[in-house]
This record gives C-alpha cells, sequence and structure tokens, in this order.
C-alpha cells in the first residue's frame, strides 16, 4: 500500500513482530493463558502428555 505512511509501515511490523516473539515465547515455555475452557481440555487430553 503505497498510500501509507512509512511511520504507519514501522509500527505495524513492530506490532507484528512484538505478536510473533510473544507467540514464540509461550509455546515454547509453555504458557497457557487461564480460561473456563481449559481445564476440561486438560483432563481430556492427558494421555497426549508424551513422556520424552
Amino acid at each position: 500500500m503505497p498510500h501509507m505512511s512509512p511511520i504507519m509501515w514501522t509500527l505495524i511490523m513492530i506490532m507484528t513482530f512484538l505478536m510473533i516473539i510473544l507467540t514464540m515465547t509461550m509455546i515454547y515455555f509453555n504458557i497457557t493463558l487461564h480460561s473456563p475452557f481449559t481445564f476440561k481440555v486438560k483432563k481430556d487430553l492427558k494421555f497426549f502428555n508424551w513422556k520424552w
């Protein structure tokens, strides 16, 4: 989109990289956000917890 200012492009790019970094750290450190549905899923998916 050439009509957008470069400052907006840098803001969008920075926000995108921050969200990617946040998601990758959540995956790497196994961080889960607590919601009412997570407790049901943990009960059902215990057999997927592989012991490496």
